[in-house]
């Protein structure tokens, strides 16, 4: 005769072998993975009209804002072995070369990105450029007027502008693309002098771009003077498009120019799912997606000719951008990512 222990420990028995059978059952039709670097408001609607549109489940992941891009890229690189991932839809070049270079990029020329320039197309067809994005001086325009801008990133190291400035951590995201791109126009000698003379103006480092965004936003004088700051085109527009107090200027338009990033989506070499990764990489590429991100709120700029930029965006003009390569780029990464993690932190 079965105590009421005994009952209790049988159900509970039933119980866990239901949900172990469940936890292993895996999901039933189409499906894919994606690696997002590209901010979830903007690219999570998008992902959700492909589910739509095609019956094909999306399951995204996205990095977190301080390891942006990074953490991605790392995570492909550790799962090389064995792929988890489909398509990397990443928000910059730079670390999608990386990964090419490495051999973890399939080949593919998606049809849908036919008319899109060569120079946002990989020579060997291991990714596509979309949606570019500027890296820009945010300001508050309460406290900083039209005229008072800085100009150049060399202005930020001003006493003007002490304790005022704030940048994203140079190892993660843009950032670290920034610091490779002044690194191969300027010279390794002129960047690091200016790194150092912004941690002698006391710039504050923060975990990201839409951070230093915030801060320049929700400026403060008594408690957070921070009036301008290092960030890209779409965290500011976004900014506006909520109402805050900021504004953004192209730097070194007189000199050297601002750098400017397309968007990358690449299929991940051993993808579990090639055949719905090739349906997410025409999805991602084709001219209505471009269309939707230069028209939402971060106004991407199209590299398309006949794609018309957004209106937040279009008031800017297009920026003079610097003459690098994708080569020159990649070259730098690791030495500029080297030196920052030495001697540019707070």
């Amino acid at each position: 005769m079965k105590t009421g222990l005994d009952c209790r420990l049988g159900v509970l028995a039933l119980v866990l072998i239901s949900l172990g059978i469940l936890g292993c059952r895996q999901p039933t039709g189409p499906e894919g993975v994606v690696y997002v670097a590209v901010d979830r408001g903007q690219s999570e609607p998008i992902l959700k009209r492909f589910e739509l549109q095609t019956g094909i489940r999306v399951r995204p992941v996205y990095d977190a804002e301080a390891a942006k891009t990074t953490g991605l890229v790392t995570r492909l690189l550790a799962e090389s072995a064995r792929p988890r991932c489909d398509v990397f839809w990443n928000n910059e070049p730079v670390q999608t070369l990386l990964l090419a270079d490495r051999g973890l990029l399939d080949t593919y020329q998606p049809s849908a990105a036919a008319d899109i320039p060569p120079a946002y197309r990989d020579p060997a067809s291991r990714w596509t450029g979309i949606a570019t994005r500027a890296r820009v001086i945010v300001y508050n325009t309460k406290y900083v007027s039209p005229d008072e801008v800085p100009r150049s990133i060399f202005d930020l190291t001003s006493s003007k502008w002490q304790g005022k400035v704030a940048v994203a951590n140079p190892q993660f995201g843009t950032t670290r693309t920034h610091i490779a791109a002044l690194f191969a126009v300027l010279g390794q000698q002129q960047s690091q002098q200016w790194l150092r003379d912004l941690l002698a103006n006391r710039v504050r480092i923060v975990d990201g771009n839409a951070m230093v965004k915030n801060l320049v936003a929700r400026a403060n004088p008594e408690t957070s003077p921070i009036y301008v700051g290092l960030t890209d085109t779409d965290d500011v527009l976004s900014g506006r498009a909520d109402g805050e107090p900021v504004d953004m200027i192209y730097p070194d338009q007189d000199s050297f120019g601002t750098l400017v990033l397309p968007g990358t989506v690449c299929l991940v070499r051993g993808a579990p799912h090639p055949k719905h990764a090739r349906r997410l990489v025409e999805y991602l590429v084709a001219p209505e997606v471009e269309s939707q991100l230069a028209t939402g709120r971060a106004g991407f700029m199209p590299v398309r000719a006949d794609t018309p930029a957004g209106k937040a965006v279009a008031r800017l003009g297009t920026p003079r951008a610097m003459k690098l390569t994708c080569e020159l780029l990649l070259e730098q990464l690791e030495p500029s990512s080297r030196w920052t993690r030495e001697h540019f932190h707070p």
